[in-house]
């Protein structure tokens, strides 16, 4: 069983499905995932679309649905007895299914494991006690789980795969870019709460580079699955500003993109490995914010920034997200003779490079059919 609840886990986990299935091919799989887990034969029982919500606050407001989607995939894992359970992120709902699966007596594999190295501590309690082993994504994880009493893998980052593959669906050239045309990409996130809070603020951003920059500019913005377009259509007509909107395809958009304009998450590593300039945004319920103030442990909140060790990316928190401070961020790059993209793109290969990228999805595999059938790995 193997359980995402958010776009990106959806694609990792379409990925882990179809090396599963070559390493071991008469596995059934289930569980709770998008297009990418069901294309790649995983049995759904829940959609991520369903579970689409983020922050502290907003958990506690979708209580009800999320309670009873979890106590779904618990009566499904008490019913099916699976060999393994496979949890990617989505901490708070999986981390409650590992307590049932090791009720059951069900190995419990952590890939894409939270983020304690941002949030505290306090968490790897739990994790030493309901999870058999995490499958680290980045290199510094390996150390910090395992000087923390956990079993760990590092297999290395799936994005940068499915970044370097050339037979993937959307790596094929469709949208083109004319000549003198300068195109800005909007990625607000993958979550309907991260719109509302932050797509406003990025079209103001836009009508604002509009007035500065001469010369041809395209905007465009990639809706995930799990956004309602009718509710993103809704919020560019009060804009009055002209933004081509596509289903997906956020990887060929950030391929024609000069710059981007990125919630926070994912979508800032994939635009800085694919070399495309950003400013990275955060911006929640004040509750949720006022709460993780005392809680997350880092400077930098940025995949980017985390990674390379250094600002290479301008994050903007909170109330700094506003249309002024997101315009200003990108016609930095825009109006820059070339020493800052340069640098950006040398930040990225070096991170590039440390990802360990091309079989992760196939060394997640081996790591948990070997955790399943009881080997120390």
């Amino acid at each position: 069983m193997i359980v995402a609840g958010e776009v990106s886990g959806d694609m990792y986990g379409g990925r882990l499905a179809r090396a599963l299935l070559e390493s071991s091919p008469g596995a059934r799989l289930s569980g709770i995932g998008g297009e990418k887990m069901a294309e790649a034969g995983v049995d759904l029982k829940v959609n991520i679309n369903d579970l689409s919500v983020m922050g502290l606050w907003e958990v506690m407001r979708d209580i009800v649905r999320l309670r009873r989607i979890l106590n779904q995939a618990r009566e499904t894992l008490r019913r099916t007895k699976p060999d393994g359970l496979i949890l990617i992120d989505f901490y708070r709902f999986n981390i409650e299914l590992a307590k049932e699966a090791k009720r059951c007596g069900i190995p419990v594999v952590y890939y894409v494991a939270p983020k304690l190295w941002v949030w505290g501590k306090g968490r790897i309690r739990q994790l030493r006690k309901y999870v058999d082993h995490i499958l680290a994504i980045f290199p510094f994880e390996e150390e910090f789980y395992r000087t923390r009493g956990m079993p760990v893998s590092y297999v290395g980052n799936p994005l940068t795969e499915i970044i370097g593959d050339p037979t993937g669906a959307d790596s094929f050239p469709i949208l083109t870019k004319k000549d003198g045309e300068t195109v800005i990409s909007l990625l607000p996130g993958s979550r309907t709460s991260e719109v509302r809070q932050l797509l406003p603020h990025f079209l103001g951003a836009c009508h604002l580079i509009s007035r500065e920059l001469d010369g041809k500019l395209k905007f465009y913005l990639p809706l995930t699955q799990t956004i309602s377009r009718a509710l993103v259509e809704d919020m560019l007509s009060q804009a009055g500003i002209e933004v081509t909107v596509t289903a997906g395809r956020s990887r060929e958009v950030l391929g024609i993109s000069d710059f981007s304009l990125v919630a926070s998450g994912t979508a800032t590593l994939e635009a800085f490995l694919l070399g495309v300039p950003q400013v990275v945004a955060y911006r929640t319920s004040w509750l949720t914010y006022f709460l993780g103030k005392r809680i997350v442990k880092v400077n930098r909140f940025s995949l980017p920034n985390l990674l390379a060790g250094r600002d290479v990316v301008e994050e903007l928190l909170q109330e700094e997200v506003i249309p002024e401070r997101l315009a200003r961020a990108a016609l930095k790059f825009l109006e820059d003779g070339g020493t800052a993209r340069e640098e950006y793109l040398r930040a990225g290969q070096e991170v590039f490079r440390t990802l360990k990228g091309g079989q992760a999805s196939l060394l997640a595999a081996r790591k948990t059919l070997e955790t399943i059938s009881g080997g120390t790995g």
